[in-house]
């Protein structure tokens, strides 16, 4: 349900820039100031808790997994200071993490029959490789600061193109079922969520463009993503994980 609130909410956002676009200027005007950019880039970040969980005891490695992103945008001056944008980006939000935990409830892939699962509280060394690929939107206000940075600040909806979720356990145990139910050594075991990640990321976007030259320029942008990327029901973490991103790349002002 929450999905189609955010979707309610970015359509209210087009659709108040798109009339006081219009109430501004005849419709002909309008589509002759259009401009349009290319970008690309890299990213840091990953699919994560808003904050650490106390079954997370100890990070032992992080890597950013297809740290990249490729868009265009057509963009709209609304006036000297204000405008707004539309954008087409493909790219990729993922990590691969080492970690230490106590007590963090999963679920481990015993064989190609789900019932034979193992499902319960895991305490030992674990493995995370997010590696998903998304067509996003980013629709967005910008304000002109100075003649060389611009501001921006808008929802994004993004859609999944391919979604791999996975890991490995190893040097553990798990309690099965609850918190005191039997102890099961775990000297390695895999778990795959790919079926149970989420088609839909919708966030927010703020982000600044600083302009060296006439066509050419830098830009840094954080990416929140609101809802968690695993369905609703989903009960093999017990924590939400949300699309966290810092881009930084180069862009081209094709008109």
């Amino acid at each position: 349900m929450k999905l189609k609130y955010y979707i309610s909410a970015i359509l209210l956002f087009v659709g108040s820039f798109y009339l006081k676009a219009k109430e501004s200027e005849p419709i002909d005007s309008v589509f002759s100031k259009i401009g349009f950019t290319a970008t690309l880039g890299t990213k840091i970040g990953g699919s994560t808790p808003v904050s650490l969980p106390a079954e997370i005891r100890k990070i032992r490695g992080y890597q950013p997994a297809y740290p990249f992103f490729v868009g265009v945008k057509a963009y709209y001056p609304i006036n000297r200071t204000w405008g707004m944008s539309l954008g087409l980006t493909f790219e990729g939000k993922g990590m691969n993490t080492e970690a230490t935990v106590k007590g963090y409830k999963t679920t481990f892939n015993a064989s190609d029959d789900p019932s034979q699962n193992i499902k319960g509280y895991y305490t030992g060394d674990i493995t995370t490789k997010v590696q998903n690929l998304y067509l996003s939107i980013p629709i967005q206000a910008t304000y002109q600061l100075s003649e060389r940075w611009n501001l921006q600040a808008g929802p994004y909806v993004a859609f999944a193109v391919k979604k791999k979720f996975f890991g490995e356990a190893t040097n553990g145990y798990m309690r099965n079922i609850d918190p005191t139910g039997d102890k099961i050594d775990v000297d390695f075991a895999e778990y795959d969520f790919a079926k149970s990640v989420r088609s839909i990321d919708v966030g927010m976007s703020l982000g600044a463009n600083y302009s060296f030259s006439k066509r050419c320029f830098v830009l840094g942008q954080f990416d929140y993503g609101f809802n968690n990327i695993m369905k609703t029901g989903f009960e093999s973490i017990s924590f939400g994980l949300h699309n966290i991103f810092m881009n930084v790349g180069i862009g081209y002002k094709l008109r």
